[in-house]
């Protein structure tokens, strides 16, 4: 029997794997050291070469352009240490996306979430979509990273798509409503896009997707009490609040049975997602529903709509709360009770804004609401948990604020929320209202002009309803 031949391997695994030169530093070469990789190193100097297939020789001859070839070269099948460090990520980070808790109810979710995480490929999938993505936007430079951001968002939609098709091609029963794990993966996805994109196209046959559902799993009683919760919480979550941009691309009448169910309502109480602000997602909800009702019966004075967002806005006066001002005040009960002030105003600021069109931002009601906006905001820390959820908050009071500096905290509380969350959601938020703030200074100079010439003051008609917001304001 003929000895079987040898080679040499005189660099790391890991640059002979990525067919990179190394320069065989111990115990770290500096490729790995640069790229923030795992050095490894062969046992033994001396290994049995494999001879590969002739067609084999031959395929990986083929041109391939750069970004193809470097993609099939390190993650023809991901590496065991990236899943793992995929999974720490997500257990470390998901409590700044999906819980505005504290201290140790902050991971709460986890209890639920993990074991779907473990029995279902599916909702496995999206977790390390979600956690590569996270981490690619952290680590730009580590084309790993990069490659397998991209690979596991091809294998969660395409799995995903096939859940999805195979649970709607069902007749509903009341007996098998089927799995939570498929709107739990279609969630998850929603979660992914509004983190990392601001396209509408993107999340909106998502959530569509997500009422249809959940729709049948209203009803239905659940086989984990806490999981079924999670999912009705972050459905209202994103619903309601991209209802409030891009509602016409919604099923609004069908998401409507779900947001008015007693059911859902009960849901809610578990509060990791939304804290004790659960009941202002329910208003912006049928705020965003009234709107368009109301701007289309203009000429009648007491249509059935504007009767019931009158009626709206007068609750959201009444939930009115008092803060402490001492430093006493229990720190977890105090960032909910500051998050839901700032929801409410920004309410409130909409609302009005939608009763009554000759409203311009000038005026003293607006301008106490932002005031009173800017002064909570001030009292909630930058690093609080609830502020991943605060972006449609300051988008809507930034849209009111004429005063530098309301502007001024307003902006800066976009920029410490990028710091940590690195969502494009911010940085376009800030830029939206930015050009809006220079567009209304030139409006108000406009005005002074026409007051001094002589020509009489100027109402400025608000045009909220107008506004084509850039991003969905999750």
């Amino acid at each position: 029997m003929s000895k079987a031949s040898v080679r040499s391997r005189t660099g790391c695994l890991t640059c002979r794997r990525r067919k990179k030169k190394c320069d065989e530093r111990q115990p770290i070469c500096t490729g790995c050291d640069r790229n923030h990789l795992s050095c490894e190193w062969a046992s033994d100097a001396l290994v049995p070469k494999v001879r590969r297939p002739r067609c084999r020789r031959q395929l990986a001859m083929t041109q391939l352009p750069q970004e193809a070839q470097a993609m099939v070269n390190i993650f023809a099948v991901p590496k065991p240490g990236m899943v793992q460090r995929l999974l720490a990520h997500f257990i470390d980070h998901s409590p700044r996306w999906l819980s505005t808790r504290t201290g140790k109810r902050r991971s709460d979710f986890l209890q639920y979430l993990l074991p779907a995480v473990t029995g279902n490929l599916l909702v496995h999938n999206c977790v390390l979509m979600i956690a590569s993505a996270d981490l690619a936007k952290y680590c730009r430079d580590d084309a790993e990273v990069q490659a397998v951001a991209v690979e596991y968002y091809g294998k969660a939609v395409s799995v995903l798509q096939g859940s999805l098709n195979e649970e709607l091609a069902m007749t509903p029963t009341y007996h098998r409503p089927g799995s939570d794990y498929t709107p739990l993966a279609v969630l998850l996805l929603c979660l992914h896009e509004s983190q990392n994109f601001t396209k509408s196209t993107r999340i909106v046959p998502h959530l569509n997707a997500a009422v249809t559902l959940l729709l049948r799993r209203l009803h239905y009683s659940p086989e984990d009490l806490a999981l079924r919760s999670f999912l009705f919480e972050l459905f209202c979550y994103f619903f309601s609040l991209v209802a409030f941009s891009h509602g016409s691309k919604l099923s609004l009448c069908q998401a409507s049975a779900i947001f008015s169910s007693p059911i859902v309502t009960q849901y809610l109480q578990q509060g990791n997602v939304m804290g004790t602000s659960q009941r202002l997602f329910m208003c912006i909800f049928r705020i965003s529903m009234l709107a368009e009702k109301v701007a289309s019966e203009r000429q009648l004075n007491h249509s059935p709509a504007r009767t019931e967002l009158v009626m709206l806005e007068q609750q959201l006066i009444s939930w009115r709360l008092e803060l402490p001002l001492g430093r006493d005040a229990d720190i977890a009960w105090l960032n909910d009770a500051i998050t839901t002030e700032l929801y409410r105003l920004a309410c409130l600021i909409y609302t009005k804004k939608v009763l009554d069109t000759t409203l311009s931002d000038e005026s003293p009601s607006i301008q106490a609401l932002v005031g009173t906006f800017v002064e909570h905001l001030g009292r909630l820390p930058p690093d609080a948990p609830s502020n991943n959820i605060l972006c449609w908050p300051l988008v809507v009071a930034g849209l009111s604020a004429i005063v530098s500096t309301h502007q001024r905290a307003i902006s800066t509380r976009l920029g410490q929320i990028y710091d940590i969350w690195r969502s494009d959601i911010l940085c376009q938020s800030a830029t939206f209202l930015r050009q809006k703030w220079r567009g209304g200074q030139g409006a108000h100079r406009h005005a002074v002009a026409a007051s001094c010439s002589g020509r009489g003051p100027t109402t400025a008609k608000n045009d909220i309803l107008k506004l084509q917001f850039p991003v969905i304001l999750v």
